[in-house]
């Protein structure tokens, strides 16, 4: 039963995103996007690559430091694989690539799953609380944009406006601390219960992991691949405006905006933020006096390539995995084996 929900929620979602797509795209038709196609200047978009390549390997050598002073050292390339194939996974299954980056290094490098679920809590967090700065500095710096998107959009303002009350804020922190506290008064009473038992220990591990941070050698490194990563993130969607004759004029603060307007449709449970993606972003850029057919055709090259991108590595990486780490086994124990004889 749980699997049967659990594929009509995919599939609920997936027609979610495809309807939305198909209302965004309706009115435009196949030679007309095939045309503008033949026109791009291809090279920035294999820029764009470049540097998404760049940001994916940066969150692999920041996840490594946040797992060393756990005491494992994972080769950066099985971490790398690991990024990869969950990024590949996120466009199938929404929020599904965390737990499946989690469960292809514990396999490889042989660390406790809950432990590095915990250092991915910590990376999410950080990258939270960048986006968060960016999305406020943006805001504040564009409001007279985001009234207009919200103008031209009162639907989409109508219902996101419940994050913004006071209430749904005081309401959350409550409800969570008093979780936590009242967990923390009965912990010894709950422990005797078997099933919280297990779920301590789990907590236990998922929380060695957490604390990870502060053991960090370079803390300064940290923080410098998180900007860095959000850096080339923002750079390999704005370079793809210059492929495109209409937008190739549109300076970095507009690229900045349409940059935070799709990050944030990457929130809904829509696999690769299809359809929501491109509303955004085009609409974004309408406010900024882009024609809409334009946006669209935009929206579309940029989203295609940035995702086509990702599934060619995550396959890649699939396939690359255990040939990588076959040889290097074998190498080891080949490695081994010269020492013992020396010995």
């Amino acid at each position: 039963m749980k699997k049967f929900l659990n594929v009509l929620k995919y599939l609920a979602f997936l027609t979610v995103g495809i309807v939305m797509f198909y209302f965004v795209y309706r009115d435009l038709g196949v030679d007309t996007i095939m045309s503008e196609i033949t026109d791009l200047k291809w090279g920035w978009i294999w820029l764009s690559f470049v540097f998404s390549l760049l940001s994916h390997y940066s969150r692999a050598v920041r996840w490594n430091m946040l797992i060393n002073p756990l005491g494992y050292k994972p080769r950066t390339i099985n971490t790398f694989f690991s990024v990869m194939i969950m990024y590949a996974t996120n466009l199938a299954i929404p929020r599904g690539g965390e737990l499946a980056r989690c469960t292809v290094l514990s396999k490889q490098e042989k660390i406790p799953f809950t432990k590095l679920v915990g250092t991915v809590v910590i990376e999410r967090a950080s990258d939270t609380v960048l986006l968060a700065m960016l999305v406020f500095a943006t805001i504040f710096s564009q409001i007279g944009v985001f009234k207009k998107f919200i103008a031209n959009n009162p639907e989409f303002g109508e219902k996101i406006s419940f994050l913004f009350s006071p209430v749904t804020w005081i309401l959350g922190i409550t409800l969570f601390v008093g979780f936590i506290v009242f967990v923390w008064k009965f912990k010894s009473k709950l422990k005797q219960i078997n099933l919280f038992a297990k779920v301590y220990d789990l907590l236990s591990n998922f929380w060695q992991g957490i604390k990870s941070i502060k053991n960090l050698k370079h803390p300064g490194r940290y923080i410098a691949h998180s900007v860095f990563i959000f850096i080339m993130y923002f750079l390999m969607m704005y370079v793809v405006f210059f492929s495109y004759e209409p937008t190739s004029t549109l300076g970095p603060v507009v690229g900045l905006t349409a940059f935070i307007m799709g990050g944030l449709a990457m929130l809904a449970p829509v696999q690769g933020g299809i359809g929501a993606w491109h509303f955004m972003v085009i609409e974004t850029l309408f406010v900024y006096g882009l024609d809409k057919g334009d946006g669209k055709i935009f929206a579309l090259v940029c989203h295609t390539s940035m995702n086509l991108l990702l599934i060619v590595i995550g396959v890649l990486c699939v396939i690359l995995l255990p040939i990588v780490n076959r040889k290097y086994k074998a190498q080891k124990a080949a490695e081994s084996s010269e020492y013992a004889k020396v010995v």
